[in-house]
Formats: C-alpha cells, structure tokens, sequence
C-alpha cells in the first residue's frame, strides 16, 4: 500500500514537472522569443510577407490587463543559415492600453533576410 502512495505521488510531480512541447518550425509561436518572463502581454498573429524584395512582417499583440503595460520588442533578421544578416536593432518601447490589442510592423533592412525572430520583454 505504501508503496503505491509513493509510486501515485512520483508520478504527480512527474505529471507537473513536464515541459510543453516545443512549437511547430515555421509557426509564429517559434518566431517570438521571451526574453525573460512574459506578463500580461500575449503575440497574436503574425503575417509574413516580401514586398519588393524586403522582409515585412505585421505581429499582433494584446494586453491581458485591464491597466496599461509597457513591453520592450526588437526584431531579428535571419539569412538562409538562421544567423544575423543585420545589425542588431536597438529596443522599442510601446505602451498598450488596458485590455487592448494592438499590431507592431517592421521592415527587413535588408534584401537579404529570409526569417526573422522577434525578441520582447516586460518590465
């Protein structure tokens, strides 16, 4: 008997410990990379599109508070090889009302990106 106590209560910290799978390669959940914990502001969509040969990309993002929240985001654009084709970009504050949603949008400066990463932060 006690030894099913303790075989139910090693699998319930097992069961707890688990880590969610990693997101699907291409998808906009594998693109955003939290840089530390992320509170209260969720990615939406993303859309990806090349107009006139530059990487353009349209993220949607919403504040989960009914306050306003200020994050900080920068994009990263990836070659063939998923290096850095660019200079690093300097971080961009934005502040989102409560309970809004609201769209960030960025160009590739460069013809030469083919992926990108985005990098966002909260205070």
């Amino acid at each position: 008997m006690r030894f099913k106590i303790i075989a139910v209560a090693a699998l319930a910290l097992l069961a707890g410990c688990a880590t969610p799978p990693p997101p699907e390669p291409g998808s906009a959940a594998s693109k955003v990379v939290a840089m530390g914990p992320l509170k209260n502001i969720v990615v939406g969509a993303m859309r990806v599109a090349r107009e006139n040969g530059f990487m353009t990309v349209n993220v949607q993002l919403s504040n989960t508070l009914n306050s306003n929240k200020t994050f900080y985001y920068r994009f990263a654009w990836l070659g063939p090889e998923g290096f850095p084709v660019a200079d690093e970009e300097v971080w961009k504050s934005m502040t989102m009302y409560g309970a809004q949603t609201s769209f960030i949008q960025a160009i590739a400066p460069t013809a030469k990106a083919v992926d990108l990463r985005l990098e966002i932060k909260t205070p």
